[in-house]
């Protein structure tokens, strides 16, 4: 069965290579941050462009790729086992208003911005828990460099970005019903109170996975643990 992988907010194909190609079958990277969708029409037709073909496939989502996922699994008959990596399950209107993380994420995009890429890749070496050429490569492609003002900003779009988080609050993917269903999460100190709510109302018939000493990033902090997790599961659950 083929894997399809939606990343977070801001990942690109790089950041998934290492933990993809330990998958025991086919992983293919989409990137639906790359486009504009003005409605859950255009999400959905995007999504069918992607499977196209396809009769029987497995989707992975992490963080807002985790929302993404388990709605396109409501939505699709292909979708037949959903693997959600900390995503998918939070109800985001009791955590924020959405004008709020609107405003949040547009500062967040602007105030990313520096002059020495190879600065922020030593960094970012430094204090990873996984390091690689692919990671490398993942930080280099998540900036552009401007002529105009002589640095390099985050490559992130606004306004696809906009659109999606906006999305995200119609479609209600934490209450979508889904089938077959592996959920991996860390398990945060000091866990705060919505979270841990949650955590409590994930469906029962979601197989779940609680990771001590993970942060939010799990598939790029151990890509070889959290592939090991998901084949062993995929194996299990035929």
């Amino acid at each position: 069965m083929k894997k399809y992988f939606i990343g977070g907010l801001g990942s690109n194909v790089y950041h998934s290579k290492d933990f993809l190609q330990e998958l025991d079958s086919i992983a293919c990277f989409i990137n639906p941050y790359e486009k504009y969708f003005r409605d859950e029409i255009e999400l959905k037709s995007w999504f069918k462009k992607e499977i196209v073909g396809e009769e029987s496939i497995c989707l992975i989502g992490h963080s807002l790729g985790g929302d993404l996922a388990r709605y396109f699994a409501s939505e699709f008959q292909e979708v037949k086992k959903l693997i959600l990596l900390d995503g998918g399950y939070l109800d985001l209107d009791k955590i924020l208003p959405l004008d709020t993380e609107l405003e949040e994420t547009k500062n967040y995009i602007k105030s990313q911005n520096l002059s020495d890429i190879d600065i922020l890749i030593s960094k970012e070496k430094s204090e990873a828990k996984h390091w690689s050429k692919n990671m490398e490569e993942a930080v280099r492609h998540s900036y552009h460099w401007n002529v105009q003002y002589n640095r390099y900003e985050l490559a992130i779009n606004y306004e696809n970005t906009e659109t999606l988080l906006q999305l995200r609050r119609k479609i209600q993917a934490f209450k979508r019903k889904v089938g077959n269903t592996l959920f991996i999460s860390p398990r945060y100190p000091n866990e705060v109170a919505w979270i841990e709510e949650a955590l409590k109302e994930l469906p029962d018939y979601f197989d779940t996975i609680l990771l001590e000493n993970f942060g939010h990033e799990l598939y790029t902090e151990a890509p070889k643990e959290i592939a090991s997790l998901i084949n062993e599961w995929f194996y299990y659950s035929q």
